[in-house]
């Protein structure tokens, strides 16, 4: 690739060990990005880590409680310096299945 408009910077992503957040690393690896991954799944992370290679460093935390999301930062801070980027792509959906979402709970 390129364009590496990332070149140097450090980015941290939540929920990085798959989907969204795996593939955003993926991608911001590319574009020349030092990878901070997190997660709540060490073995997750682990496999994730393999999958991106080289530019990519893993601390498992749970950014729900306020402690490890400090630790994150701290960790990541030190590990690779400034953090330039922060997608925050952990969640939890609560979303009823498709088929047992009724008009109640679209109008509420």
């Amino acid at each position: 690739m390129t364009d590496r408009k990332l070149d140097g910077k450090v980015a941290v992503i939540t929920g990085g060990s798959s989907g969204i957040g795996l593939a955003t690393a993926r991608l911001f690896i590319a574009h020349g990005a030092h990878v901070v991954i997190a997660g709540r799944n060490e073995a997750a992370l682990q496999s994730a880590k393999r999958d991106l290679g080289g530019n990519v460093f893993t601390v498992r935390a749970d950014v729900s409680r306020p402690a490890e999301l400090k630790l994150l930062m701290r960790t990541a801070h030190d590990a690779l310096g400034p953090i330039d980027v922060l997608f925050a792509n952990a969640g939890i959906s609560e979303c009823p299945d498709i088929f047992d979402t009724g008009e109640s709970f679209l109008t509420s």
